[in-house]
């Protein structure tokens, strides 16, 4: 669990940023618009291959840090929105067909985003993309989820979807776990806000959208509460 703070205070992030009021960021699941509501979340532990891509773990403290190390050095970070809608925003972009596969990273307040996407509309900021080589048609999380494919494909792996249409499905859980016993014992050993016998809260969405019945939009969205 981590505190970000916006104003180009991004913690674990010592680079140029941006802050930008706009919300051209169509791909967002922190804009206003947010995914769809799932009115029965999955109470299961989901695989948490499921957030890990490019060697960038979304459940850890600081994803666009870490894409800096894994993936490219980021030009800038880009800030938007405020409050529950606040988001930091890094962009990578593929060496092959001028850039049209996308990897993007996404951090708000108590949760982190990636996105990878085929296409789709410009935003503020898209000239920002740093091209890299491990952003391609081929790139995949741990679990084995990536563009071009099918919602039959994308149910072997994430099972049943909580909403489904023609073009889009969507998976949201929120699993309570305790920490192990020995991280709450060190915990005790400095109190703060953090309660280390209270359980942690874990949520997330996964939403995969399709054109040509091939998917062009992958979004994966983590992160805990207590």
């Amino acid at each position: 669990m981590r505190a970000i703070g916006f104003g180009l205070t991004l913690i674990g992030w010592s680079g140029p940023g941006h802050y930008t009021a706009d919300n051209s960021d169509w791909w967002s699941l922190f804009s206003a618009e947010g995914p769809g509501v799932c009115s029965k979340p999955s109470k299961e532990k989901p695989n948490g291959a499921n957030f890990v891509i490019a060697g960038v773990d979304l459940r850890h403290e600081y994803p666009i840090r870490d894409a800096g190390e894994k993936v490219a050095k980021p030009s800038i970070v880009i800030e938007r929105g405020d409050a529950s809608t606040g988001r930091a925003q890094i962009c990578f972009k593929s060496a092959s067909e001028s850039g049209r596969f996308k990897l993007i990273f996404e951090e708000g307040e108590v949760s982190s985003a990636a996105y990878l996407i085929d296409g789709g509309q410009s935003w503020n900021g898209s000239g920002k993309c740093v091209t890299s080589e491990k952003v391609s048609p081929k790139l995949a999380t741990a679990s084995g989820l990536h563009l071009g494919m099918t919602a039959d494909e994308v149910e072997k792996i994430l099972g049943k979807p909580c909403i489904k249409s023609n073009d889009s499905i969507e998976y949201a859980f929120d699993y309570q776990y305790l920490l192990p016993l020995e991280e709450r014992r060190r915990l005790k050993k400095n109190p703060g806000t953090f309660e280390p016998d209270e359980p942690v809260d874990w949520f997330g969405t996964m939403q995969i959208k399709f054109r040509g019945a091939k998917a062009y939009y992958i979004a994966l969205l983590t992160g805990d509460t207590q």
